[in-house]
């Protein structure tokens, strides 16, 4: 009887214990596993794209009922800043990090730091060349080469000269909408300027896209992969009477670029759905089934033509919709 009474209480406090370490790990696992970090590309008031991004992410996290933790540097080129907030989400140990990196190589000992602490890793927008993710949320850069090319040359009648205009050589965004242009194109079939670099300002673009039109009186096309090359390009081709001969195409939607558009001052914007890029960026962090690790976001050709189109226009203004 006396063994019997002596491992009774054993058996309670046993018990006691038992509940209570357990509810303290639920405690501490819980907003772990229910908070997600993203870190923008900017979350600069102005960024159409941007702030597009975050309306699909604030809207997914309601939805699925997640805490979500939202930042970004100011300045879309801030790549130390960002490095900065990648690290403060790293040291909050979130359930899953949706990146959209403005440069890999400065996010190097943060990518590997994820990598070795097991934080599941959505990368959107821009493509790592040297890292680990476990999903791409992002369109096809590609296929938005090859899109921009049939524009460029509809039916191959007139034999394309055309520039690349960009403000960063090195952007794997780029390179790719670079790449599938060059693939619909190849070298027989038209002739390319190159890969102009205009800088990072509207009038240094200006200026050199003046000059190509000097230099290169048969120009007939430009792909303008950022947009102060839009702008540049605009203000030159209008200065000089091109407008109409020589077809600007651009990426993505700005406010300016829209009103280009509208204006006739440039032929094509390709367009993704940044909205849709926010929502199932955190639509992905959630899903741990080892579902497709990329998932794409058709891309949509807008011109002057189609632009008022109810489906474009949700795209071009999302807000209003």
């Amino acid at each position: 009887m006396r063994t019997k009474r002596l491992w009774l209480p054993l058996l309670l406090l046993g018990f006691v214990v038992l509940v209570v370490w357990t509810g303290l790990g639920r405690g501490e696992a819980s907003p772990q596993d229910n908070r997600i970090a993203i870190i923008m590309k900017t979350t600069d008031a102005n960024s159409h794209y941007w702030q597009t991004v975050r309306s699909g992410a604030l809207a997914a996290a309601k939805e699925l009922e997640v805490a979500l933790e939202l930042s970004g540097p100011l300045r879309s080129i801030d790549s130390d800043e960002q490095a900065r907030l990648l690290e403060k989400a790293i040291e909050q140990r979130p359930r899953a990090i949706v990146l959209a990196p403005i440069d890999e190589d400065a996010l190097a000992p943060q990518l590997e730091e994820i990598s070795r602490l097991g934080i599941r890793l959505i990368i959107m927008d821009t493509p790592l060349l040297h890292h680990r993710a476990d999903s791409y949320v992002s369109s096809d850069h590609v296929e938005e080469g090859r899109e921009a090319a049939g524009i460029l040359a509809p039916g191959r009648k007139t034999r394309p000269v055309y520039a690349f205009l960009t403000s960063d050589e090195k952007s794997p965004v780029a390179m790719q909408r670079r790449n599938g242009v060059l693939e619909a194109l190849p070298a027989g079939s038209a002739y390319n300027l190159g890969m102009i670099n205009v800088g990072k300002s509207e009038e240094q673009a200006y200026r050199t896209v003046k000059s190509l039109t000097v230099a290169y009186p048969g120009m007939n096309g430009i792909i303008a992969l950022t947009d102060i090359g839009v702008a540049g390009a605009a203000k030159a081709l209008k200065e000089t009477g091109l407008s109409g001969s020589v077809k600007l195409i651009g990426f993505d939607s700005s406010v300016p670029e829209i009103q280009l558009l509208e204006q006739g001052a440039m032929h094509a914007l390709i367009v993704q759905n940044p909205f849709n890029m926010g929502f199932l960026g955190v639509q992905a962090a959630l899903d741990s089934s080892g579902g497709s690790a990329t998932v794409d976001i058709p891309s949509a050709t807008i011109t002057r033509a189609n632009m008022y189109a109810p489906e474009n226009q949700k795209l071009l203004f999302p807000f209003v919709y």
